[in-house]
C-alpha cells in the first residue's frame, strides 16, 4: 500500500478546486530510507509496470483530492497527466481529478486557461514549478554547481522563467479570487531560499527570487482575504537526487553544515508537503510560511 493510500481520507477540502501546476514525475532508479523508520521515502506509481517517482506538484494533488478537493493538475505533458490520473483514480474519485496541459511562460494560453475554468467553486492555487516551467534541460539534474560551472542559459532557466510563469498565472486568476469570499494560495520555494550554500549560487539566487515574491504577494494581498502560504521544502524523494553527480554534490553541501548527512542522505517524500498545504489551507488561521525538511536532513535556516 502505498503513501497515498495510507493517508486518512477527509471532506476537509470539499467543495473546493485547486489548481497545481507542475504535476510529473521521473523513473526511479535509486531507492532512499526513512532514517528512523527505513522505509522508502519515495512516493510512487506504476506506468507500464515500471516504478515512477512522483513530483512536489502530483504528490500535493493527491493529498489534496484525498481530502475531498477538485484537483485540476496542469504541466506541458498531457500523456503524463493521463498517467497520474489513471493511477490516481484507483484510490481516488476519478471526478475529483481535471488536468490541463498547459505552457505556463505563454500569457494568452494561461488566459484562455483561466476563462475556461469552471466557475461553480471557490478556486485555490499551488504554484510548484521549476525547471519545467522553460524548455532547458539540466545536465545529471544537478543544479548544485561550482560557480565557474554554471552556465548563463541556466541563470534565466531557474529564475526568470520560474518568476514569470508565476506572474503570468497570479495576473489571471487574480480577478477571480478577489470576488471570492476567501481564497488560499500555497507557492512552494525551497530552503535554499533562506540557506546558501558555495555550490549551486544560481539555485539559492532563483529559490530566493521567487520566495520573495511569494511573501511580496502575501503582503499585497492578504486585506482581500487571498491568503498566501509559502512552503518551503528541503530536498524531497522526487528523483532529483537519484543521480550520482548530485549526490556527491550535495556531499560537499553537507560538509559546509555538519557533514553528517553524508552517512545516511535522506530526502523527505512528496507527499508531506501536500499534507502541510492541506494543514495549511483549512486551518482557521493564516500561516504565512512553512519550512520543511527530512528528518536526519539539516535544518539549519539561514547560512
Amino acid at each position: 500500500m502505498n503513501r497515498l493510500e495510507q493517508l486518512v481520507k477527509s471532506e476537509r477540502l470539499n467543495g473546493k478546486r485547486i489548481i497545481i501546476t507542475g504535476c510529473g514525475y521521473k523513473p526511479l532508479s535509486k531507492v532512499f530510507t526513512d532514517i528512523v523508520t527505513k522505509e522508502p521515502s519515495h512516493d510512487s506509481i506504476k506506468i507500464d509496470d515500471k516504478e515512477m517517482k512522483l513530483n512536489i506538484g502530483s504528490a500535493i494533488a493527491g493529498v489534496l483530492a484525498r481530502n475531498g478537493a477538485i484537483v485540476h493538475m496542469v504541466s506541458t505533458s498531457p500523456d503524463k497527466l493521463q498517467n497520474i490520473k489513471n493511477n490516481f483514480s484507483k484510490i481516488i474519485e476519478s471526478n475529483l481529478i481535471e488536468y490541463s496541459a498547459l505552457d505556463l511562460l505563454n500569457e494568452k494560453k494561461v488566459k484562455n486557461f483561466v476563462d475556461k475554468l469552471p466557475k461553480d467553486k471557490p478556486l485555490y492555487w499551488v504554484q510548484s514549478v521549476g525547471l519545467g516551467a522553460g524548455s532547458y534541460k539540466l545536465k545529471d539534474d544537478n543544479p548544485y554547481l561550482p560557480l565557474e560551472k554554471i552556465d548563463l542559459d541556466l541563470i534565466e532557466a531557474e529564475t526568470l522563467n520560474v518568476i514569470k510563469s508565476t506572474h503570468i498565472m497570479m495576473k489571471n486568476l487574480l480577478p477571480i479570487f478577489r470576488k471570492q469570499k476567501e481564497t488560499r494560495i500555497a507557492i512552494i520555494t525551497s530552503m535554499s531560499a533562506i540557506r546558501g550554500y558555495s555550490f549551486g549560487g544560481t539555485h539559492t539566487t532563483a529559490k530566493g527570487a521567487i520566495d520573495r515574491y511569494a511573501n511580496s504577494s502575501m503582503l499585497a494581498l492578504y486585506k482581500d482575504n487571498i491568503f498566501v502560504t509559502t512552503i518551503r521544502p528541503g530536498g524531497v524523494d522526487t528523483g532529483m537526487y537519484d543521480n550520482q553527480k548530485v549526490q556527491e554534490a550535495i556531499n560537499v553541501v553537507s560538509d559546509e553544515y555538519n557533514g553528517q548527512y553524508r552517512k545516511h542522505q535522506t530526502y523527505a517524500p512528496p507527499t508531506t508537503v501536500g499534507e502541510a498545504i492541506n494543514y495549511a489551507f483549512t486551518t482557521p488561521s493564516h500561516i504565512p510560511s512553512i519550512n520543511l525538511v527530512a528528518k536526519g536532513q539539516f535544518p539549519n535556516e539561514g547560512s
